[in-house]
């Protein structure tokens, strides 16, 4: 039987991990319970003021796909989906923007009082991340329109690395149209948090979801795969053991290496601590690696 942990020797363990993760930037892509269940929301921005306070710099990610859905449910607008992706016409970026901002201060709020400093972003003026508008290759050989809905073009890290001097950055799932004239852009989270993880050359991106992570019978957890490379998550998806919306979180975590992180991983994020928990070494979640 393994001896318990004492107290201090669990503090001096936290320690230890947060100064292996002090060098780069962890980006963390928070979605799912992590921001909709109250417990595992509280436990996860614990686990974000313990890391920074620790040493950790972290940056946060967030989207809004449920509280957006209700809020267009209760403005009678109905969400409409494109290849996966939700059409973003004018009154629809008019409450995404609103519902995004509204979740971004209440995050920065919450991590404030913890005593953990925070810088949310909401303002166009300075906000990090340029985008162009996403257009998907229809069947027809003509590009699909998506209306206000962008890919990341440019992630000024520049201005997070300052920030991440004292603060933990939260970023919402934004960006500014390059074009002199352009507005906000509605970005998939999981895009973002790989982008911005690239930009920053992070070594680790996690996505905080409501799965074990990748699982190669959804309907059982003890199935997690706990590592796997590139060519075997393509051969999985190939396959259908990766579909629907895993799909896009996976690909997300393409993009986080192909742009210089050393790994990312899709953590459970219905469990309060697991982002510490990872950071202690402990097992769970699935880690993707280029090879």
């Amino acid at each position: 039987m393994t001896a318990p942990v004492s107290p201090s020797q669990a503090v001096l363990n936290a320690a230890g991990a947060a100064r292996t993760l002090a060098a780069k930037p962890v980006v963390v892509k928070l979605g799912g319970s992590a921001m909709e269940e109250p417990t595992a929301t509280r436990g996860t921005l614990e686990c974000v003021a313990a890391l920074h306070h620790l040493g950790a710099k972290l940056v946060l990610v967030h989207g809004g796909g449920k509280p957006i859905d209700r809020a267009m449910a209760a403005a009678g607008i109905e969400a409409r989906k494109v290849q996966g992706r939700r059409y973003t016409d004018d009154a629809t970026l008019e409450i995404v923007v609103r519902v995004l901002c509204e979740i971004n201060a209440k995050i920065a709020n919450d991590l404030q009082d913890l005593d953990c400093p925070t810088e949310g972003f909401t303002d166009r003026t300075g906000f990090p991340v340029t985008a162009d508008r996403l257009q998907l290759p229809g069947s027809d050989g003509h590009p699909v329109d998506l209306g206000h809905v962008g890919h990341p073009r440019q992630v000024n890290d520049d201005a997070l690395h300052a920030v991440l001097e004292w603060e933990v950055p939260v970023l919402p799932s934004l960006g500014c149209e390059r074009i002199a004239a352009g507005g906000w852009l509605n970005i998939n989270a999981d895009t973002l948090a790989g982008a911005v993880a690239g930009a920053l050359q992070s070594e680790h991106c996690l996505f905080l979801t409501d799965t074990p992570g990748v699982l190669r019978d959804r309907n059982d957890p003890s199935s997690l795969f706990q590592k796997l490379t590139v060519a075997e998550c393509r051969e999985l998806i190939a396959s259908g053991v990766i579909a629907g919306g895993m799909i896009p979180k996976v690909e997300a975590c393409f993009d986080a290496l192909q742009a210089g992180a050393k790994q990312a991983v899709i953590l459970d994020g219905r469990r309060p601590h697991a982002l510490m928990e990872w950071a202690l070494g402990e097992p769970g979640g699935t880690a993707i690696v280029s090879r």
